[in-house]
């Protein structure tokens, strides 16, 4: 604050004394330059607020891209899994035996595709031949024979071995139903049909329709004015939170923009302040690389909003600081009226501006620190006396009634601190006695009128102020309840250990099929391998689907042998039989490799191997005795010789999962009829809490 003094009244001129008008240009040059002082102030804060805001802006579009980037990275290796699981349903399935087969396959790639029975839904699932014709779709069943798809770039790309995968297809305009989309798509494996030259065999693709994905960018957008948009690297909208315009889709970024170089070289993020060449809107934008794939996630806002909302900010310091202006200009006037007419009270004046200045020290100081605290508990202790004056906030944190203790001691406040942490804090406030400042993040026990204490964790920071007047010294400061950091910052260490947990685990299981695998010859050796692998995968796909919370048995056990029977009907030859109920998270890679040995040994050696087999798969709860009782019974399969004359991988992996992992029991018999196995499973083990 600057403080104008009274000038002392005229007194006669003697030697020294400067003349009468240079004192008062000296004052009018004084005046002058504190009046000239708010404008030069106003105008410094004005552009520092206008490069803040627009370093703001920048940050929120670079949390926008780089979260926008997640959640596509996530959706499209979900489609990628989509195209995975149904090239596993066709794989070893010539074109004829697929197109004779289209009314199963038909039903499979809808529940794959996740579209509803009427067949609405976000997208859809279809392969093609080598011809570029369509062999089996979610959408329609039939499908159409003589449409020619030859002309779609998803059927061109891929012809070439070099291009990778999965691949990103520009926009097209369906055939069928005329909504625009773009396809995720990957070749063809495993085919049963004569191989070609190349090796190229038709693709399996996702249709994502692009209204649907551009309204799922509008929901991440993170204003009102923002957009959100997803290009391929050759520059090409896929998906556009304001939408494609009148015209519809296609939208190209301009072949001249540096952009297209900076993604075709595969750079990982680059920030644009240059006016988009979609609508000739000025924008500030972050381009952020889709890991793994061959597009970006961008995130954009209009110079005219990021101007709006500095202009908000700038508006309410002008409206504070215009008036004070003004105010000043009038003080300056009334200051340069009367100024001799205040020169005999300029001693009395500068104590009590003294005094004052002290008074608004202190307070500014509590007013700076319940700002910067933004209304959390204030307090202020007095190490003299032992007493503490609290806010009402502070008491609202502690859970006391300041009617009831309108001061509080120091051994009232350490009651409230956990015993572990009362050192802690004791040590602390030694520190800001000695140093000058308070810091400590500590446990409290607050009272609840209904139940035991309540556990919260309190960060807590302040100052010591030195006393006036042979007043000693007093500590101010903040508390905040940090509370929900503490338990996120635990929950992202578990989260950690988990993620460890789980991989270390799956390269375990993974190690130990590769070891144990036996086959006659390389290609038995990589089908074997990759039908326990995909075991594994299809485990870990399921809990993900739940979020991390088990899955459910019947699902599990349906996915493994449709697996295992690929391209069979195998609706009737295989029953399932039991209540619902949820697998608990560390029971299903267990239980569904198990499985798969077990329909892997059927379809190979036992009632699957022949069209009149059958298989009853069957389970019971036990809750009295706490168990899960698994039951597989084969019949109309080669009549067995009995028990085998050595233990095989498959009985190992029962072994080592239902028995090791789970801690249950199994017995098998080996009938004419076929095999019967038996398993017990304690429920604490395998089943999710509920």
């Amino acid at each position: 604050m600057t403080v104008l003094r009274p000038v002392e009244p005229a007194a006669p001129q003697v030697r020294g004394d400067p003349p009468p008008h240079r004192a008062g240009r000296s004052l009018m040059a004084l005046l002058a330059g504190i009046l000239a002082l708010p404008p030069l102030l106003m105008a410094g804060a004005a552009w520092h607020g206008w490069q803040q805001t627009w370093r703001d802006a920048e940050q929120e579009m670079l949390h926008g891209a780089e979260g926008a980037a997640e959640y596509l990275r996530r959706v499209l290796d979900g489609h990628d899994l989509r195209i995975q699981r149904a090239n596993d349903l066709i794989a070893g399935l010539s074109d004829a035996e697929i197109r004779a087969d289209e009314a199963r396959l038909h039903r499979a790639f809808i529940r794959i595709a996740g579209r509803e029975a009427d067949g609405s839904g976000p997208l859809t699932l279809s392969a093609f031949d080598r011809e570029a014709r369509l062999l089996v779709g979610a959408t329609l069943f039939p499908v159409p024979r003589d449409l020619d798809f030859s002309d779609r770039d998803f059927n061109q790309a891929l012809r070439d071995p070099a291009v990778p995968e999965p691949h990103v297809s520009r926009v097209h305009i369906g055939r069928i139903d005329g909504r625009p989309f773009f396809a995720v798509s990957r070749r063809r494996r495993e085919s049963g049909n004569p191989p070609v030259p190349g090796g190229y065999d038709g693709i399996v693709e996702v249709s994502v329709y692009t209204d649907n994905a551009s309204a799922a960018l509008h929901r991440l957008l993170p204003g009102p004015e923002d957009v959100l948009s997803l290009v391929r690297t050759d520059g090409e909208v896929l998906a556009r939170s304001a939408g494609f315009g009148p015209g519809g889709p296609p939208l190209r970024i301009a072949a001249d923009s540096p952009l297209l170089a900076f993604m075709a070289q595969g750079g990982e993020r680059t920030v644009s302040t240059t006016r988009s060449t979609l609508d000739g809107v000025h924008r500030l934008a972050v381009y952020q690389r889709v890991e793994g794939w061959p597009v970006y996630a961008v995130a954009a806002r209009p110079e005219s909003a990021i101007r709006r909302r500095w202009w908000e900010h700038a508006t309410g310091a002008l409206a504070v600081g215009l008036p004070a202006w003004m105010l000043l200009l009038g003080m300056a006037g009334a200051v340069w009226r009367r100024q001799r007419a205040l020169a005999e009270a300029n001693a009395t004046l500068e104590q009590r501006v003294a005094a004052r200045t002290q008074d608004l020290a202190e307070s500014e100081a509590r007013l700076r620190l319940a700002q910067e605290a933004a209304g959390i508990g204030i307090w202020e202790w007095n190490p003299e006396t032992g007493l503490s004056r609290w806010s009402p906030e502070q008491y609202a944190l502690f859970g006391l009634d300041p009617e009831r203790e309108p001061t509080i001691s120091v051994g009232r406040f350490l009651g409230l601190v956990h015993p572990e942490d009362r050192a802690t804090v004791k040590a602390a406030t030694r520190e800001a006695l000695r140093r000058g400042a308070y810091e400590a993040e500590f446990r409290i026990l607050r009272p609840r009128p209904d139940g035991p204490p309540e556990l919260r964790w309190m960060l807590g920071r302040g100052r010591r102020l030195m006393g006036r007047g042979g007043a000693g010294n007093r500590l101010i400061g903040v508390n905040v309840d940090i509370t929900d950091r503490r338990a996120a910052e635990e929950r992202r260490a578990l989260v950690a250990q988990e993620v460890a947990h789980r991989a270390k685990n799956a390269l375990q299981l993974v190690g130990a099929a590769v070891r144990m695998t036996r086959a006659t010859d390389t290609a038995e050796f990589i089908r074997l391998v990759e039908g326990r692998v995909a075991a594994l995968a299809r485990a870990q796909f399921l809990l993900a689907e739940a979020g991390g919370r088990g899955a459910d048995l019947r699902a599990l056990a349906e996915g493994e042998v449709a697996t295992v029977l690929a391209g069979e009907e195998h609706g009737p030859r295989v029953s399932y039989d039991g209540p619902a109920l949820s697998l608990a998270e560390g029971a299903v890679q267990p239980v569904s490799m198990a499985l798969h040995e077990l329909a892997t040994n059927a379809a190979k050696y036992g009632a699957l191997s022949v069209p009149d087999g059958m298989v009853a798969l069957s389970w019971a709860v036990d809750r009295a005795a706490g168990l899960l009782r698994l039951r597989w019974v084969e019949r109309g399969g080669p009549p067995p010789s009995g028990a085998p004359e050595r233990e095989g991988f498959g009985t190992r992996v029962l072994e080592a999962t239902l028995t090791n992992q789970l801690g249950g029991r199994i017995r098998r018999d080996w009938p004419a009829s076929g095999l019967v196995l038996e398993a017990e499973l304690p429920l604490a083990r395998v089943a999710a809490a509920t």
